[in-house]
């Protein structure tokens, strides 16, 4: 009897209703009128393509999921087999999403659903070449997930974005772990900027943040990318908060006001 397949990934219901709520924000507000390629770490179920593709059929294209662990790639591919009936294409690749080669001029979104820190390991330097590549570029949209579980290390956090705090004029470490929950992924991108050498000639504004909690506490944060520039502090500061516990609440601002 052969055995299953492990490592599948099912998010629950709180992960999905933040990315509706961004999804349906940037929708609303940013949206080109064109279609986008999806890009995504969509995990064994794909909920986040199937979501996308209940919105609206027509807003995406040509869906690639990159999954680079073989036993997940695996049940992606049994559960891309399973959709494609329904009229829902996916193509699955078993790699690491930052190897993706853009072969198409049509508006790309990205979803890098990592499971870590999006503050830790060498993201801003892998987003930095995505963006020299041109493989991430204006018209784009990107959404990634970051882990706000338990104490990343709050002195080495406050060293590594000592710089960033000081433009923000944060001093308290209390005001700077809240900065960090809220924009550390906006750090991490204006990072990349700076690395790129680009942010002269992109504006990154963010769409949202949103808290949830699945398996762990978690936040997901959306971006557009448009021709123009990037200025750090309002960047950040622009930055719009929401919360999501226990299903679904409505858009709570408290977390914003308190930071000012």
């Amino acid at each position: 009897m052969p055995q299953p397949i492990r490592e599948r990934i099912v998010f629950g219901p709180s992960k999905y209703a933040a990315f509706h709520l961004l999804l349906s924000r940037w929708l609303r507000h940013y949206a080109k009128k064109s279609k986008y390629c999806y890009v995504t770490l969509g995990g064994t179920e794909l909920k986040d393509i199937q979501s996308v593709y209940f919105i609206d059929p027509e807003l995406t294209c040509n869906a690639v999921s990159f999954e680079r662990i073989q036993q997940r790639h695996a049940l992606a591919e049994v559960t891309a087999a399973r959709l494609a009936p329904s009229g829902i294409s996916i193509t699955t690749v078993r790699q690491d999403i930052f190897t993706f080669q853009r072969q198409s001029e049509t508006p790309h979104f990205f979803f890098v659903d990592i499971e870590g820190a999006f503050a830790s390991a060498d993201y801003y330097l892998r987003f930095a070449q995505m963006l020299r590549d041109e493989v991430l570029r204006e018209d784009d949209v990107l959404f990634v997930t970051s882990y706000l579980g338990r104490n990343p290390g709050w002195e080495r956090v406050f060293q590594r974005y000592d710089g960033e705090f000081r433009a923000l004029g944060i001093e308290d470490s209390d005001s700077k772990r809240k900065w960090y929950r809220l924009a550390h992924p906006s750090f991490t991108l204006f990072q990349a900027l700076a690395e790129a050498d680009l942010q002269q000639q992109l504006n990154f504004e963010c769409v949202g943040c949103v808290e949830y909690r699945d398996t762990s506490s978690m936040g997901l944060y959306a971006y557009t990318i448009s021709p123009g520039r990037t200025i750090f502090t309002s960047f950040v500061r622009s930055t719009r908060h929401f919360h999501i516990s226990k299903g679904y609440f409505p858009p709570d601002q408290s977390a914003w006001s308190k930071l000012g």
